[in-house]
């Protein structure tokens, strides 16, 4: 392939996934959620946002608006605090890997790079999703405690439930804070605040706030000390936090074998495949050899599978 047209097609490529980016990324961060939750587990467009003005991929909001796909993404990316839409983030995905593709074609013709390359442009924005879903989560819970005390302390000084929810939105860092700035503007604008709390636990799919959601509304509708019950959970929380760290220190060493084992084989097929390209083309052009890669992928799968449950531990 010429040159000339594969440096053409990475930089179309790359210019619809920047104006993507772009567009997903220049999104007010402040604001209320574009797409909130209508009945459990389902999403709509906020009416203040139309999509006709705010959609920089009209086609694929179209497509996906007709599976349940569509809202999975979108909470996903709700989880990881990304306030993009569905669209946007599966039009940068084809767009790093077509542009990965396309860098491949400028490489020797080998179809494992092409496809390692391809699945790597691909994936990319996914895992960066996961991962930063992950560490958000985590800074969640592990602020939490300090939100709960805080809100705790303010109704014991006399404020409202709500005035006291504005407390932790002001004074903490987020992404605690983002949460409790979203409920607080889905009440502004209308929504009961059951339904915004409800709106919250399935953003951050986090126990530990659907426990204190729980108290909140239990406090509400029957009565009760509502500073207590939450000062009570705040403890509870801190020391399940502790458990959770004596645990994951007494499952360190099987969790790092576990990474060894699943990416040793990996790593070294591609360090031999980088110093002699023609050692491992039997895998993929014999029909023997893809056999053995199915195979030893397949038992790969199941042992990581039987590693994870042996060090799944609920506390």
């Amino acid at each position: 392939m010429s040159p000339t047209l594969v440096a053409g097609g990475v930089f179309v490529t790359l210019s619809i996934g920047a104006y993507a980016l772009v567009s997903a990324l220049t999104t007010p961060k402040d604001n209320v959620p574009r797409r909130r939750l209508q009945d459990e587990g389902e999403l709509q467009a906020d009416r203040k946002q139309p999509e006709a003005q705010t959609d920089s991929v009209p086609l694929i909001t179209q497509l996906l608006s007709r599976t349940r796909l569509n809202n999975a993404v979108q909470w996903e990316l709700l989880r990881a605090g990304l306030l993009i839409k569905p669209s946007e983030m599966i039009a940068i995905s084809l767009a790093a890997g077509i542009g990965t593709y396309m860098v491949g074609l400028t490489l020797p013709p080998n179809l494992l790079s092409r496809a390692f390359l391809l699945l790597l442009g691909l994936g990319g924005p996914w895992i960066y999703v996961q991962i930063r879903k992950q560490y958000r989560y985590k800074l969640l819970i592990t602020q939490l405690p300090e939100a709960l005390q805080l809100i705790a302390s303010s109704l014991r000084s006399g404020f409202s439930i709500l005035r006291a929810i504005e407390v932790v939105a002001n004074e903490m860092p987020a992404p605690i804070s983002q949460e409790f700035r979203w409920v607080l503007d889905e009440v502004n604008v209308g929504v009961s605040m059951e339904r915004a709390f409800t709106h919250m636990v399935h953003r951050t799919a986090s126990p530990d706030i659907k426990l204190m959601v729980t108290a909140i509304q239990i406090q509400s509708a029957v009565g009760g000390d509502l500073a207590e019950v939450l000062e009570t959970t705040s403890t509870m929380i801190r020391e399940r936090f502790q458990l959770t760290a004596e645990v994951a220190a007494l499952t360190a060493e099987g969790r790092l074998s576990a990474v060894i084992l699943g990416g040793l084989p990996i790593g070294l097929a591609f360090f031999i495949h980088m110093l002699n390209p023609e050692y491992l083309q039997p895998l993929t052009s014999e029909p023997l050899g893809v056999g053995m890669m199915i195979g030893a992928a397949s038992l790969m799968i199941f042992g990581m599978l039987i590693i994870k449950n042996m060090l799944n531990v609920d506390v």
